[in-house]
């Protein structure tokens, strides 16, 4: 193995990002890879914020601000996580911008939502990674099929 291969070139980059809050698209792979970060943030907060309705919803009053009307939110995010994978850059937008609205409002009005500003923040790099790695998959996409195809001889 190359020096490159062990520390994140064409190959190894598959496997091991150098950094995950802000990884480097060296080939398809990793924009797949960064674009799965928004994948997983959407799923995330769609079972986090379904089970927080539920407990809302079982103790008939609002939990950390979130009623059963957040069912809508959840199943907003399932779709949202679902489009992503499909490498949707739409979607991946959108969920980013559905994100950050939902925590500014959250923080604006929920004084004890700042003891979670870590989760958020690291849930933004991943929301943020999903867009980068849609748009890469696209750009990256179309690159290759601008390509010269190569005759067997």
């Amino acid at each position: 193995m190359s020096s490159q291969e062990i520390t994140g070139g064409v190959m190894g980059s598959r496997y091991k990002q150098d950094r995950w809050y802000w990884p480097t698209f060296g080939n398809i792979a990793d924009a797949e890879q960064a674009s799965n970060q928004g994948v997983w943030a959407a799923a995330f907060c769609a079972v986090v914020t379904a089970v927080v309705a539920t407990i809302s919803l079982l103790s008939s009053h609002s939990v950390m601000g979130i009623n059963s009307l957040a069912y809508v939110d959840a199943v907003l995010l399932v779709i949202i996580a679902w489009r992503i994978r499909r490498r949707s850059r739409v979607f991946a937008v959108i969920g980013l911008a559905l994100f950050v609205a939902e925590k500014i409002f959250q923080f604006a009005t929920q004084p004890q939502a700042y003891f979670g500003i870590l989760m958020a923040v690291a849930l933004l790099f991943c929301f943020i990674n999903g867009v980068r790695g849609t748009f890469a998959y696209h750009r990256m996409l179309a690159a290759k099929a601008q390509e010269p195809a190569v005759a067997n001889a």
